[in-house]
């Protein structure tokens, strides 16, 4: 028999390296990166944490060979400058820099003295090279074509208006002939949703936002490449899941991760040490160890912050427990009252009262406090979840009793 993979090999929830067994392809996102990138065009590429950033432009810089550098932003924010830490991703460490050079003359003396000479040491200073511009020097003369500089995890600078004005300097160096000529571009990557919006309120609006690209948003995996993740997974494990099995399975999976391609990984990940410990095998049974273990790993204070919010006690209606539920059944990003009451109605219609049942009121409490689990938009009258993991963990710890049609809650903290 061939030998098992280590979990651990398979599922790879925070392996930063592009895992070509596990990869699932996008080719719409795929196809507009890589055209993006060839353009002569800085690049920007954002979504949500977890949803597969990293691994989609390494994939399609890897495959394309374009060669790039990776400059962390977490670490521009540390040194307080974008310019150093792509430098340093640029320039080997220790290189050498000559700073100036000496020059020794002879000066001949008059027949008074006899015949002679005097020496004379003069100092020259040499004018250093603007150190990015030397770094993209480096870079560029590394290889012929393309070159790209990605900048990920924006979101760590994004709320420093000195990094983000540092960054708006940097790209418009795209026309500056002496940057240029190095065929050198920059590919953002972060989670802020409202970087094009940011530069277009800056003064740099002409000069910065007309020189980025910006590829639809990376967005959560749809249910059948969870299915993919899943198949491809489970197989390489010895653990065929196929059939209605797969399908349940993956619905699941689907449905309480979001389709977050990280959050997908560690929860498979959960349940393949469940079916370990089960003798290598697959029983419907297991997810919700597999539920209560996911949870536990990574979503405590998700959950912690969802107990606070729901009725301390089972009253026979239990109103913003039904509200909470329905929240996460809810698929779109934006609700208002009437959407979560029309939901309300249809779940729960043994409850409702002929008078209004007050869902606006419950759906702002739930936006206030020290956990608010909703934003307002108070423009509109609409919520959005303020975090995706008290979604995953609305989804997974309460569901809705079929006896008596109440929303109960899985204890997994006790």
């Amino acid at each position: 028999m061939k030998e098992r993979k280590d979990i651990t090999e398979v599922f790879t929830p925070r392996r930063g390296e592009v895992n070509p067994l596990m990869y699932v392809p996008r080719p719409s996102l795929e196809k507009q990166l890589l055209r993006s990138l060839k353009r002569y065009s800085h690049t920007l590429v954002f979504g949500e944490s977890g949803n597969g950033k990293s691994w989609l432009y390494k994939k399609v810089l890897e495959e394309s060979g374009i060669p790039y550098v990776v400059a962390n932003c977490g670490n521009s924010s540390r040194l307080n400058s974008i310019t150093q830490e792509i430098c340093n991703c640029l320039i080997e460490p220790g290189t050498a820099t000559k700073l100036g050079f000496s020059e020794e003359k002879t000066a001949e003396l008059n027949a008074l003295f006899g015949k002679g000479g005097l020496k004379h040491a003069g100092q020259y200073e040499i004018t250093q090279e603007e150190p990015l511009l030397a770094a993209f020097r480096a870079f560029g003369e590394s290889s012929n074509g393309k070159k790209i500089v990605v900048l990920d995890n924006l979101e760590f600078i994004f709320e420093s208006k000195a990094l983000m004005d540092e960054l708006a300097n940097i790209l418009v160096l795209l026309d500056d002939q002496r940057y240029s000529s190095f065929n050198v571009t920059v590919l953002i990557v972060g989670t802020p949703f409202d970087v094009m919006k940011y530069f277009r309120e800056t003064k740099n609006v002409e000069s910065v936002a007309n020189r980025i690209e910006e590829i639809n948003k990376v967005s959560g995996l749809d249910s059948g490449q969870v299915m993919e993740i899943i198949t491809k997974g489970f197989n390489q494990l010895g653990i065929p899941i196929v059939g209605e099995t797969l399908i349940s399975l993956s619905d699941h999976v689907w449905n309480i991760t979001l389709g977050i391609a990280q959050r997908v990984h560690e929860y498979c990940e959960s349940l393949a040490y469940e079916i370990e410990d089960n003798d290598w095998k697959y029983e419907k049974s297991l997810l919700d160890k597999a539920d209560h273990s996911w949870l536990l790993q990574g979503l405590r204070q998700s959950y912690q912050a969802i107990e606070v919010h729901l009725n301390s006690r089972e009253t026979v209606v239990a109103r913003k427990n039904q509200v909470i539920y329905c929240i996460g059944r809810h698929r779109a990003h934006q609700f208002d009252a009437s959407i979560i009451d029309a939901m309300i109605r249809k779940e729960f219609s043994g409850t409702v009262p002929k008078t209004n049942m007050g869902i606006f009121k419950i759906l702002s409490d739930l936006s206030s406090g020290e956990t608010p689990l909703l934003s307002l938009n108070k423009k509109t009258n609409n919520f959005s979840v303020n975090d995706p993991r008290y979604l995953m963990c609305i989804r997974t710890a309460l569901y809705k009793d079929t006896r008596d049609s109440k929303v109960k809650k899985k204890n997994f903290l006790r």
